[in-house]
């Protein structure tokens, strides 16, 4: 698609970055890695990772970045800000919703594109609200299903809401960057909570809307996962029921592929205590090498458990050159481009090595424009933009719902031959007629799209494709690459257009044509590693890299097209699904190469918080999240349970003395809890000002007060299901008025009439025949 061409996507974007800690400072990578100028402000004392030890981290959010200090309580401060403010494009703060200056930023600077970061959002019942990652977790309903059914819940390790959380930040900054170059700036109120949801929950919260909801506890460890080799721990994740039929006769128990209870993921789950010996007792034979080669042959998505010492040493990841050993192992930006360039990492910024004064000299002010109003005839940011979705599961099809929220035209490319996956793999538990249309995961991630069926196996069906591609701007994809590239429609893409390709692997390297799904990203990327109690096996956290490689998509997705409206010119846009989690598992290779530590699992204890874990109550299968991250919620927790002789010893003043009586700490805590509902007890914490939080079921999320006031949740009327209510994007934009579901999952070419008939001009006649040939169709064969 012609030379590289320097700049990056976002060349002239200048973004203020006045965050602390990993959410902001994440979205401002993104941004620089996509060629924006980002500036990072600090307090005097500096951004908390610099200042409280986490340096590593820091490095890695930071390289490339300017850094300047400003007190914004000491005279002048509020002025200096207020003047960078005028000659900036977009500004990231991540403040208490009674601290926000965004109104008074969005109110001087209507050009501004201004995105405020909080645990629930700057609205609603909740605003104020206590919070933490694990009452976050628990609340989204992450906790309530990872574990074994015999033993306690357990979070996800690695920090992934704060992650996910700068993703979506960066995806919200640039939609309202394309809306600001026609329409004024805006203001994004992105909420933790609702990133949360997105990345834990997903078609859980639907399935409860669609069939009763499974009986407590809803815990479900996958039968294969991870199990252990006789070096290690290997990982699998067999979705389709091919996959498990591999799986069956590669452990010599062809049998279980036959069986039609045990060919069910969910009864799989159930019978778990029966059926992971037999796993084990074969896959401890053999060395996580000869497992993956024995794996790779029969197309079973495999991977080795990877962790901080492991990771950058990984075939597929070396070979690449994944990891910048010259930096730390930090891996590189997770994806490539093939016309515009990639910035190279620059150096750590010291504290205010760049005065305000020089910046404000560097950078002109910005032309004032009328900031849009939600009530205005205003049209969506990505309106005209039409796409090609030739995507399947999850990863793939949540970039392009993404784009269709925000106006563009998609078109959900399908076959009756060969279906969108999650039809069928995660429709078990569904009644009624039409299975594939009550898939919950497909009726999550495919809003905003219209149904097309063309069977791109056949010449005549490529030619039909081909057609349909020639009227698009954007092309995605997420298949194997053999399997993309036998359609035959991406070779010789016009220059105008974005090809995205999103390979779990990559285009290259040994693993090249290996299946993998977010389950097997977890595995490699440490990030199972992290998940789990310290005495047990690692643990997948269960989807979240699938969304978060979605959002990595849509940054690169969304600033290719910005970049197409200077230059007209489209490009191959490569983003490997593993390298998107090596990104937001970053910490674990940081550290191990800086100082040889390992990061552990930790159940759900934290480092810097005691007491912090999840408590039983009163009833069956009812816990409460507790997290104390400070001396004052520490003292406040003590008010809240009446002042015990045993929380006010004065040894539990300081966090080392509460670390050395942790289980004493947490006996004498989980007696009180106890004595109450998880309601009544995060009740009468969050009261005192501790963080703390009911473990909540997946259907029960829907419910949530604060999710509801913020119109989160959105209602559908599905033709074949019904009304249902799905999960929105995590962000409410000043500007936007209506909701971002335009339209419910679509059936199975469900538009074939409307986009190949009217679009490209196919009669009835012809459309007939399509059908009647099973080059177009409705029904899964």
């Amino acid at each position: 698609m012609g030379a590289i061409v320097d700049g990056g996507l976002l060349p002239g974007v200048r973004v203020l970055d006045l965050t602390s800690g990993i959410a902001g400072g994440y979205a401002g990578k993104l941004l620089a890695d996509a060629g924006a100028e980002v500036v990072k402000i600090e307090a005097p004392g500096g951004d908390a990772l610099r200042a409280g030890g986490d340096a590593v981290v820091f490095g890695y959010l930071q390289r490339g970045t300017r850094s300047v200090v400003l007190d914004l309580d000491a005279p002048g401060g509020a002025a200096a800000l207020d003047d960078l403010a005028s000659r900036a494009d977009i500004v990231i703060e991540d403040t208490p919703p009674a601290g926000s200056i965004a109104p008074a930023l969005c109110g001087a600077h209507p050009h501004l594109v201004v995105v405020s970061l909080s645990a629930f959002g700057l609205r609603g019942p909740w605003a104020a609200r206590p919070s933490s990652d694990l009452v976050l977790q628990a609340l989204s309903s992450s906790i309530a299903g990872r574990g074994d059914k015999q033993g306690r819940p357990v979070a996800a390790g690695g920090d992934l809401i704060e992650w996910a959380t700068g993703a979506t930040a960066a995806v919200a900054a640039l939609i309202g960057l394309r809306d600001a170059s026609s329409g004024g700036g805006d203001h994004i109120d992105l909420s933790r909570l609702e990133v949360a949801v997105t990345i834990f929950n997903g078609f859980r919260a639907v399935s409860g809307q669609l069939a009763p909801p499974p009986p407590d506890p809803v815990r479900v460890v996958e039968v294969p996962s991870i199990e252990p080799a006789g070096d290690g721990w290997v990982g699998f994740c067999t979705l389709s029921a091919d996959q498990f039929t591999a799986f069956a006769e590669l452990i010599g128990a062809p049998e279980w592929a036959t069986d039609p209870d045990i060919r069910r993921i969910d009864v799989r789950c159930e019978r778990a205590l029966e059926l992971r010996p037999r796993i084990a007792a074969w896959t401890s034979q053999h060395t996580v090498e000869e497992i993956l080669r024995m794996a790779g042959e029969r197309r079973i998505p495999a991977a080795p458990v990877g962790n901080g010492a492991t990771g950058p040493s990984v075939a597929q990841l070396a070979e690449r050159g994944v990891f910048r050993a010259d930096l730390g192992n930090q891996p590189r930006i997770p994806y490539r481009l093939s016309r515009s360039s990639q910035p190279d990492f620059g150096e750590v910024p010291a504290l205010g090595s760049t005065e305000a004064s020089q910046l404000a000299a560097d950078w002109p002010r910005r032309e004032r424009r009328p900031r849009a109003s939600a009530e205005g005839a205003r049209s969506l940011p990505l309106e005209g933009i039409r796409v090609f979705d030739l995507t399947s599961y999850w990863a793939g099809p949540y970039v392009s719902q993404l784009l269709g929220m925000f106006g563009a035209e998609v078109y959900k490319v399908e076959s009756v031959q060969r279906a969108d996956g999650t039809r069928f793999g995660t429709s078990y538990g569904m009644a009624g007629e039409r299975v594939w249309e009550r898939a919950p995961l497909f009726q999550g991630v495919n809003t905003a799209k219209r149904g097309v069926t063309i069977d791109l196996s056949r010449p005549e069906g490529r030619g039909l494709g081909r057609r349909l591609l020639a009227c698009c701007d954007v092309v995605i994809e997420n298949y194997v690459p053999r399997v993309a590239e036998g359609f035959g429609i991406l070779e010789d893409p016009r220059p105008d257009l974005i090809v995205v390709r999103m390979p779990a692997w990559g285009l290259s390297g040994p693993w090249r044509d290996r299946p993998g799904f977010a389950q097997t990203m977890e595995q490699v990327s440490g990030l199972a590693w992290v998940t789990g109690f310290p005495d047990g096996p690692p643990l997948i956290p269960r989807g979240p890299c699938d969304p978060i490689g979605g959002l990595h998509a849509a940054v690169a997705v969304v600033a290719a097209i910005l970049e197409r409206d200077r230059s007209g010119l489209g490009q191959l846009i490569e983003v490997p699904l593993v390298e998107s989690a090596l990104n937001v598992a970053a910490s674990q290779f940081l550290h191990h190469a800086a100082s040889g530590e390992l990061l552990e699992r930790m159940g759900n204890r934290r480092v810097g918080a005691v007491p912090h874990d999840v408590y039983p109550c009163r009833g069956q299968e009812e816990w409460v999240a507790v997290a104390v991250t400070s001396d004052a919620q520490w003292d406040a927790l003590g008010r809240a349970l009446g002042e015990p002789a045993w929380a006010c010893d004065p040894r539990l003043a300081t966090l080392e003395g509460r670390h050395e009586a942790t289980a004493a700490i947490d006996a004498e805590l989980a007696r009180w809890c106890s004595a109450r509902t998880a309601d009544e007890a995060s009740s009468v914490l969050c009261d005192a000002g501790v963080p703390a939080a009911p473990v909540v079921l997946p259907h029960a999320v829907v419910e949530l007060a604060q999710l509801r006031q913020r119109a989160f949740w959105e209602e559908v009327e599905h033709p074949v299901v019904g009304r249902i209510r799905l999960a929105s994007f995590p962000a409410r934009f000043a500007s936007r008025a209506g909701g971002y579901h335009r339209s419910p999952a679509p059936t199975l070419g469900q538009h074939n009439d409307e986009v190949l008939g009217g679009l490209l001009g196919l009669s009835a006649a012809e459309l007939d025949d399509l059908e009647a040939r099973q080059l177009i169709g409705t029904r899964p064969l």
